[in-house]
């Protein structure tokens, strides 16, 4: 696309008013967002207050400021433009409420910092179910009309109000909060604070949420407490795409709010991605009407099934390749797409962490390293095991980390950085043998990376460093080995789960989804495992494979063709 469309023009060219756009997949929704931001911002001309374009992911926010840049590049020099915020909903509602105001609510004297679970310290801090004690940090918080629920465990099992808030509370006074808690505490810190409520209303009198399928009921309270105190919201999804219901957002709210009288409600229902035969498997499993700006394309491009044998991954990679090849499609620009993590690590041949405590961070940290190029997550855990080796007092080093500024903050995460780096002097390398050669290694070196901390920067070793560095659950194994997939005859492919590729447009998928997938797909969007499915086929720009267990290939195959899926070869 060089230009807006009519329906993207239409929605663009709107008032300054509450809109909610229902889009399919491919139709453009990053380019309307952006052209919307800029129209909204030059419509209202109150220079000290900003319009905000929201989303949920990192790559998602990176693509908007970038394309915004490009959108105002040729208008006349405003400095209009650039009073806009752009951000994801979590690192709004933390930049602007409860990272400067959160410890009103939380009792705390620091500015709050996140936890993630791996902090050593985190051992302190539980809450009891009524039978046992479960890390505070494992907490689930919902919001259930009106009120919030506390939930442990893979049950999701109820733990009574008063034991979850205390948990909470005693956790917050040192300043921590959790993913689950933090909308927690952002709703209480606008909740009693309603001075602030309405200040952050008049700085943000308009604000666009993309991919609103995605807000959750605690977003959902969040911007109702906005809109109440006179901020317009607009909403721009599709909810075939909800494939986040484990954390309650299934596009309700999307789909409910054009039922507000003063919401504009408009749709976009051409696809720019995919290949017609594609889109014409996505409108059978949605019951829409989409139509595809693309031409038919002759050959091997379009929509396809393969079985697989679950014990054998290698012809089904074979054969993807193949398919590639045949259809004129670069093989690297192919990827491999699993309903879960635990899939996709399959594989992919991703191998389970060892050690535990302090140790586990470290060889976490060499993993994300060596096998997994992360070298930021390296760096996180590093911190995390080496922040377990130090005196209690340095607990809120965590934040500091983060956030925090001045020469001797910098030069301890260049410190920890030059250890994360180095596999020769610092993090001993992943592919050493765990126990006898990587351990060893591992405890020598941080030894001298703590003193280098205590000498350079005043930071003191804890208590029993000895014992938290002991080689507890290593193997006589490396920690990352050489995977089967990475064979000279074996095809290899990134593979990804669904959910960390949503929004984006990939040439070629090969979906490989178990009984329980296949049976989700074909009975279209109105269960999660449906609308993940259907998500990982309307990735796909020209090729869509849907990997099946060869064992119930007979069951599924008729419902397979009858959505428009073609058997491969």
């Amino acid at each position: 696309m060089t230009k807006l469309s009519r329906e993207q023009e239409a929605i663009v060219a709107l008032p300054l008013e509450p809109i909610v756009v229902t889009a399919c997949a491919g139709s453009g929704k990053t380019r309307t967002a952006v052209h919307r931001l800029a129209a909204m911002r030059r419509l209202h001309t109150d220079e000290r207050s900003l319009v905000a374009l929201l989303s949920f992911s990192n790559v998602a926010v990176e693509t908007f400021r970038r394309e915004y840049a490009a959108a105002i590049r040729y208008h006349p020099p405003s400095r209009r433009d650039r009073a806009v915020e752009i951000d994801t909903m979590d690192g709004f509602i933390t930049t602007n409420v409860l990272r400067p105001h959160g410890h009103r609510a939380m009792g705390c004297s620091c500015t709050p910092f996140l936890v993630e679970g791996r902090e050593p310290f985190l051992k302190s801090f539980t809450v009891f179910d009524g039978k046992r004690g479960h890390p505070t940090d494992s907490l689930g918080i919902s919001l259930k009309n009106g009120a919030f629920v506390y939930t442990v465990g893979r049950q999701a099992q109820l733990v009574d109000r008063w034991r979850a808030e205390a948990a909470v509370a005693k956790l917050g006074a040192i300043g921590a909060y959790t993913h689950a808690s933090a909308r927690y505490w952002v709703w209480r810190t606008l909740k009693e604070q309603p001075s602030l409520l309405a200040a952050l209303a008049r700085r943000y009198p308009h604000i666009l949420v993309d991919e609103a399928q995605d807000i959750g009921p605690e977003h959902q309270a969040i911007l109702e407490l906005l809109i109440q105190h006179g901020s317009q919201v607009s909403l721009i999804g599709d909810p075939h795409q909800a494939i986040y219901e484990f954390a309650r957002a299934d596009g309700t709210f999307l789909c409910g709010y054009g039922a507000h009288p003063d919401v504009n409600v408009q749709q976009l229902s051409v696809n720019y991605r995919s290949v017609p035969s594609i889109l014409a498997v996505a409108n059978r499993l949605t019951q829409r009407a989409d139509t595809a700006d693309r031409p038919a394309q002759l050959g091997r491009h379009g929509a396809f099934y393969i079985p697989y044998d679950p014990k054998d991954r290698a012809p089904a990679l074979a054969t993807f390749h193949n398919m590639l090849e045949t259809a004129k499609i670069d093989p690297r620009s192919g990827v491999v797409l699993c309903r879960s993590s635990d899939l996709a690590s399959e594989w992919g041949g991703d191998r389970d962490g060892q050690g535990v405590g302090v140790v586990r961070c470290f060889a976490s940290a060499a993993i994300s390293r060596d096998q997994k190029g992360k070298l930021p997550r390296a760096f996180s855990e590093t911190c995390a095991g080496v922040i377990g080796l130090l005196a209690p007092e340095h607990g809120g080093l965590t934040s500091q980390l983060a956030w925090g500024s001045g020469a001797d903050i910098a030069g301890v995460r260049r410190a920890i950085w030059s250890f994360v780096r180095d596999a020769k002097t610092g993090l001993p390398s992943s592919a050493l043998v765990a126990d006898t050669a990587w351990h060893p290694l591992l405890c020598e070196r941080v030894r001298a990376l703590l003193a280098r901390l205590e000498r350079e920067f005043g930071l003191k070793q804890g208590e029993n460093v000895g014992n938290k560095l002991a080689k507890r659950e290593l193997e006589h194994r490396p920690l990352t080995e050489t995977s089967d997939l990475t064979q000279a005859d074996v095809p290899t492919f990134p593979v990804s789960t669904v959910h960390k590729v949503k929004g984006a447009s990939i040439n070629a998928v090969l979906y490989v989804a178990k009984k329980g997938h296949v049976q989700a797909l074909l009975g279209g969007t109105t269960c999660e495992d449906g609308r993940i499915g259907y998500v990982a086929l309307t990735r796909s720009r020209d090729l869509f494979v849907l990997a099946i267990p060869a064992s119930c290939l007979k069951e599924f195959e008729a419902d397979l063709q009858a959505i428009g899926l073609q058997r491969a070869g």
